[in-house]
């Protein structure tokens, strides 16, 4: 899948633009605060509902701007996507269609997102590896959406119940029917670790970052119903004294080592970060069959050295994947699509 064509309004400094895609790799060059981040911003924004910079909306809109516009054409498969967004409101079109919800634009537009805060996937708290695990579940496991609703809702219903001192029938109610959606939850999560371990060993040789070998593995509460149901009984006081549910799919981690350390207790700063881009890089090589997802490379010339760059960009150009970088200085020409963003303005080098 790769987007054809975008059109933004008053994303940001970003007054009217239109860009022209290649299907492989391009590269958006300009001095800071150009607008190359907002490119990349858009489409997340699109994608994903949000901004990968701001929680606040109206950081996003235009200055005297009362609402913003993104408008993109995909191929394979094609779509028509399109959005406007204000401070408190947003309206959504697929295919000349009404949509309101996030997840439909997003099965539209998978995307992959390495930023320079990749490192945190590493070395942040455990709810950025969940989110992790879950987009990538996603898009490559249609039901998992569904089961992690199903899971959401059951966990509410019982913190509730906690909350109000209910009677353990009242638990005993819920629980077992938690227990085989938190299953579902969670043994998916462990057949996708599988599937991202494979990438890693794939993209060892190929990417050559000459990093102790990656581990990752996901642990869940239980090996089956009976046991999530026994933790949940064992645990029942506990819950009622702090009024939520501790054990469970909803505080699950992935584990990241390198032989047998943890990796955020293991490498700097600068190899944390060469392993957050395999994670995600792998992330991008585990695909739906017949596509893969949109790669949004924010400054990566900032964070890698020359070699590792290289490296990056062959390994890209061998991908079936649409790529974005910003970066202030021109890319190889011969091995890119280049566009200049200077002031609001982007233009394609030709």
């Amino acid at each position: 899948m790769y987007l054809s064509s975008l059109v933004l309004s008053n994303v940001r400094n970003i007054d009217s633009a239109r860009v022209e895609p290649v299907p492989g790799i391009n590269w958006l060059y300009g001095d800071n605060g150009a607008g190359k981040t907002s490119v990349l911003e858009a489409i997340h924004l699109l994608g994903r509902g949000q901004s990968f910079r701001t929680n606040r909306m109206a950081a996003v809109i235009a200055d005297n701007s009362r609402q913003l516009r993104i408008f993109a054409h995909t191929q394979d498969p094609e779509h028509r996507l399109g959005v406007e967004r204000s401070a408190g409101a947003w309206l959504g079109r697929i295919d000349g269609q009404p949509a309101m919800k996030v997840s439909a634009f997003a099965r539209c537009l998978p995307l992959v997102l390495i930023d320079p805060e990749n490192h945190q996937l590493v070395e942040g708290g455990p709810a950025l590896r969940r989110s992790f695990l879950d987009w990538g579940l996603f898009h490559v496991e249609q039901s998992y959406l569904g089961h992690w609703r199903r899971y959401s809702r059951l966990l509410r219903q019982r913190n509730a119940a906690l909350r109000d001192h209910a009677h353990d029938a009242v638990l005993d109610s819920i629980e077992p029917l938690m227990a085989q959606a938190a299953l579902e939850v969670e043994s998916r999560r462990v057949s996708y670790t599988h599937r991202v371990m494979e990438a890693l060993r794939r993209l060892e040789p190929e990417l050559e970052f000459r990093l102790p070998e990656l581990q990752v593995a996901y642990r869940p509460v239980a090996a089956d119903e009976a046991g999530y149901l026994e933790t949940w009984r064992d645990s029942r006081q506990r819950d009622r004294e702090q009024g939520f549910t501790r054990d469970g799919p909803q505080r699950g981690d992935l584990v990241i080592r390198a032989g047998d350390k943890a990796v955020a207790n293991r490498f700097s700063r600068g190899q944390m970060k060469l392993a957050a881009l395999m994670l995600k890089l792998a992330q991008a090589e585990v695909r739906e069959q017949g596509g893969g997802p949109v790669l949004l490379i924010d400054d990566p010339v900032s964070e890698l050295d020359g070699d590792h760059l290289d490296r990056l960009l062959s390994w890209l150009e061998q991908q079936p994947l649409q790529c974005w970088i910003t970066a202030v200085e021109p890319g190889p020409r011969d091995r890119v699509a280049l566009f200049h963003v200077e002031q609001g303005r982007i233009g394609a080098v030709v």
